[in-house]
């Protein structure tokens, strides 16, 4: 559901009536819409696989592509105004949301380091950062990115994370 009609239309009834279950069962769970919404940002983080091509550049734009059709960053606004009365919102979304994003870049990097392509000298949490980083600053300034924007930003940024042999 949160996939279908985002964050700002999924409702707890709709959650529950979509899974058969009382609006009290899902509201004994997750207390909260924004911890219901986590809850499914988990979920759809925890089946997430990461791409294989065969090659750190095409799998930085595949993960890239995964981010610019999955993440929604009106979720990590709500999450920010949410974690004013309740802190413990920006800790779940950080485990359940912010980490496992920015930890299949930093897959992706180490595999290219691993196999000569990304320099070995790299600092992998600065490159995910950085690739990741900017969908957020696109989304922000200009909406949502069109399909061919991964593969730009990622021609842009390789020179800089290409091995030089």
């Amino acid at each position: 559901m949160f996939l279908e009609v985002g964050l700002q239309r999924m409702t707890v009834p709709g959650v529950a009536a979509a899974a058969g279950v009382a609006k009290t069962t899902v509201y004994r769970r997750y207390p909260t819409p924004t911890q219901l919404a986590l809850a499914a940002i988990g979920r759809l983080n925890a089946g997430a696989e990461d791409p294989d091509t065969g090659s750190a550049r095409t799998d930085l734009i595949a993960t890239l592509e995964a981010v610019r059709q999955r993440i929604d960053p009106t979720v990590t606004a709500t999450v920010l105004v949410e974690a004013q009365e309740h802190p413990e919102i920006l800790e779940l979304a950080r485990q359940n949301m912010i980490r496992p994003a920015v930890e299949r870049f930093r897959r992706v990097i180490r595999k290219g380091i691993d196999t000569g392509e990304l320099r070995a000298d790299l600092d992998v949490d600065l490159a995910a950062d950085a690739v990741l980083g900017s969908f957020f600053t696109r989304f922000y300034e200009r909406g949502r990115p069109e399909p061919e924007w991964p593969e730009q930003v990622v021609n842009q940024l390789y020179p800089g994370l290409r091995s030089p042999a």
